[in-house]
């Protein structure tokens, strides 16, 4: 049977349809390595329906520790443009005031953060829970990173520790700290130890006394942060060598050797907590060129800092959101990338280092400059100490133009 002209353009037109239809179906494919805050928030704010989501963890499920993060409104923000901030409000404590004090209790200053967005503390797996139960990703545990390879058609490979290979279109390194994915990129070395490490607990209590505080005493610190319904973050730092083992004492016999007759209620914290987690107090220091290709790093994996303003998650949710935006806008090209890094490269610098001096303040062993700090903390008008968190808190992601 012959087919006639009309016929026949009618067949090609129908198939080169079919086509075109088939490779507008078919979704480009991101790699998120590292299922922590960072990569989650990535997921939760990519909104366009172009891609397919792939997010790698090295350990054996999807989870985070058992300490308190704190989320400021800067953070909360976001939150509340995914649509999540009412259940992680549920979930957390909002405190209004906080405490500066001397191991003895004296305090040194008071003060009162005033914003559109309260100032909370959650449980990092609360926060941790929410956002994965509110993204669309194919999940995969025991997936650590071993190789990135770039293909010659563009794509990327990834080879796991467990030897399974994958190709995608980009990849995004939410991987923490000890990043393989910024080895890739910037190849910076190892992490600057910034001389003393810190202890975290969550615990419940039978009072509710609904502030937050730092306590200063001789090279060492504790932060109390209530979280919700008489539960309570903490953590405590000491000057000591990088990594240092508790041992030959128990931690809690060290605990109280360093803080057991500090203010109250810091001896009850430490003694009723059942799991102490301990880690040396790192960062690396801020360097441009987060992006190589299709590859690009978030968090702490671009930008980690030290906890001392308690922004270190704050900043990674908002770069998280920022790439995601600039993805959404510019799809997965040079422009987006870089117009990430532009809008988000200068907070996370200014953070690292404003956190950095802070921890060297706090830290400070010698008794006149003791003395001098405590007393300079003391003098300082509330509203000068508002002002410098206000420098963090006021800032709105969500507002600015992509």
């Amino acid at each position: 049977m012959k087919v006639g002209p009309s016929a026949w353009r009618q067949n090609v037109s129908s198939q080169l349809k079919k086509d075109n239809t088939n490779k507008m179906a078919e979704k480009k494919k991101i790699a998120i390595i590292g299922g922590g805050i960072a990569g989650l928030t990535f997921a939760c704010s990519l909104k366009s329906k172009e891609y397919e989501i792939h997010i790698f963890e090295k350990k054996e499920q999807f989870g985070e520790i058992g300490a308190a993060i704190s989320v400021f409104p800067n953070a909360l923000c976001v939150m509340d443009e995914l649509g999540l901030l009412n259940t992680i409000l549920e979930s957390s404590g909002q405190f209004k005031t906080i405490y500066l004090k001397t191991d003895k209790g004296t305090i040194l200053s008071k003060s009162e953060p005033k914003s559109d967005y309260p100032v909370i503390c959650i449980h990092r797996a609360d926060l941790h829970s929410i956002l994965l139960n509110n993204i669309d990703a194919k999940l995969y545990n025991n997936y650590g990173l071993k190789d990135l390879t770039q293909l010659d058609n563009g794509q990327l490979s990834l080879t796991f520790e467990n030897d399974k290979v994958k190709v995608f279109d980009a990849v995004i390194g939410a991987d923490g700290i000890h990043s393989a994915v910024r080895k890739h990129i910037i190849n910076d070395g190892e992490p600057i130890f910034r001389g003393y490490n810190i202890w975290r607990g969550v615990v419940k209590t039978n009072f509710d006394i609904g502030s937050a505080s730092e306590t200063f005493g001789k090279g060492q610190r504790v932060g109390i942060v209530p979280i919700k319904d008489g539960v309570y973050g903490w953590w405590a730092t000491c000057n000591e060598a990088y990594m240092q083992d508790d041992k030959p004492e128990t931690t809690k016999e060290k605990l109280n050797r360093l803080f057991g007759d500090w203010h109250y209620p810091i001896a009850d914290l430490i003694n009723n907590t059942e799991h102490i987690l301990k880690n040396s107090l790192i960062d690396r220091k801020p360097q441009k060129g987060w992006t190589k290709g299709n590859v690009t790093l978030i968090g702490d994996a671009a930008h980690p800092t030290t906890p001392n303003l308690g922004q270190g998650g704050c900043t990674a949710i908002e770069g998280a959101y920022l790439l995601a935006k600039c993805i959404d806008k510019y799809g997965l090209t040079e422009k987006a990338y870089n117009r990430y890094e532009e809008l988000h490269f200068d907070r996370a610098k200014q953070i690292n280092q404003e956190s950095l001096r802070l921890g060297k303040i706090g830290q400070l062993s010698n008794p006149l400059a003791i003395f001098l700090r405590n007393l300079l903390f003391y003098i300082t008008p509330s509203r000068i100490s508002v002002k410098l968190l206000s420098k963090y808190f006021n800032r709105r992601v969500t507002k600015l133009k992509i």
